[in-house]
């Protein structure tokens, strides 16, 4: 977890974009599937971001798979099989609230 200086208890995610910046996720929910764990990632605004800017309008979402290295969580990107398996589970899930 990271210390970000949002309020709250929350599991901030970082992850790199390829091009050296930080992005900065709350992880939304945690999904099994197929004896693997999958994380739903929901971007945060930057800190210094102002209310009303358009990092705030429209989060990004992704999922990532969470894999072990040396004890420590590791998020990577998931197969396309697997992205799409664990897409549908969300949404199904988002489906049933």
């Amino acid at each position: 977890m990271v210390e970000q200086g949002y309020e709250g208890e929350m599991s901030v995610v970082v992850i790199d974009d390829g091009e050296g910046n930080e992005m900065y996720y709350e992880e939304d929910m945690i999904i099994n599937h197929e004896g693997k764990e999958f994380a739903v990632l929901i971007s945060l605004p930057p800190e210094e971001c102002e209310p009303g800017c358009k990092c705030h309008e429209e989060p990004e979402v992704i999922i990532a798979r969470i894999d072990q290295e040396d004890g420590e969580d590791v998020y990577v990107a998931p197969t396309d099989e697997e992205f799409e398996s664990v897409l549908a589970l969300y949404e199904a899930g988002l489906d049933e609230e």
